[in-house]
């Protein structure tokens, strides 16, 4: 094992930290050993602020309205940023998110399809790779994977327009409006995740600060009229 690098085959089994392009965990207590004197508070799923604001606007018969809500200061749990990029006995596959991109992961397959062995080719092999390609016994939570879930989003704006009545008047309707609304319009965000506004594993739904499987949240826009006789 490389000088400095703690023993972690407890945590993450034999199939884990020794090899080439594993994942490497930091031994925080300094003893030589990553155990549970190592486990640190690294984030809170508690945000240090929630809310909301809308705005509201008219001139020569165009209104809008838009409504945000924002969440600052708590942690998400990406969980599916620790599954989709390891492999172990019970799931083969370490590629299926687009930080595991080839050319991206470390690899020890060259471009002929054939397995490299040798380390000075595979360090060349290696030499532009940015992520590991962890192979475990079994999926290891870890700092990498708690993100910042601050974020600004725009639920929903809507535009509209009240023809005027000199002209709705002609044909005796008193009010004639055309509108269009937007749902989920945009959201600001550092979190790599679908949605940073999660709390959802598989089996319960009361897990919150974790995005383990959680469903993208849709974006709508419905077109309407409203007219009065």
């Amino acid at each position: 094992m490389k000088a400095g690098v703690a023993d972690a085959s407890g945590v993450v089994g034999t199939l884990g930290d020794p090899r080439p392009g594993m994942m490497k965990l930091r031994d925080v207590s300094g003893d030589g050993v990553v155990n549970a004197n190592d486990l640190r508070v690294i984030g809170s799923a508690l945000p240090k602020h929630t809310g909301g604001f809308s705005l509201n606007g008219y001139a020569y018969g165009f209104d809008i309205t838009a409504n945000f809500n924002w969440s600052y200061g708590n942690q998400v749990y990406n969980a599916n940023k620790i599954e989709y990029t390891t492999a172990n006995p019970n799931n083969q596959y370490r590629n299926l998110i687009d930080i595991m991109a080839e050319g991206s992961r470390w690899t020890n397959i060259n471009a002929s399809g054939e397995l490299v062995t040798d380390p000075t080719e595979l360090a060349s092999l290696n030499s532009n790779t940015t992520m590991w390609s962890p192979f475990m016994s079994r999926y290891v939570f870890s700092d990498w994977a708690v993100e910042d879930g601050s974020f600004l989003r725009l639920n929903t704006l809507t535009l509209g327009y009240t023809i005027p009545s000199a002209i709705t008047s002609k044909v005796r309707i008193k009010n004639f409006r055309v509108y269009a609304t937007g749902y989920n319009v945009f959201l600001l965000t550092n979190y790599s995740g679908f949605d940073p506004e999660v709390s959802t594993r598989r089996n319960t739904p009361y897990t919150p600060g974790v995005d383990f499987s959680a469903y993208p949240r849709s974006r709508q826009v419905v077109f309407g009229l409203n007219f009065n006789f």
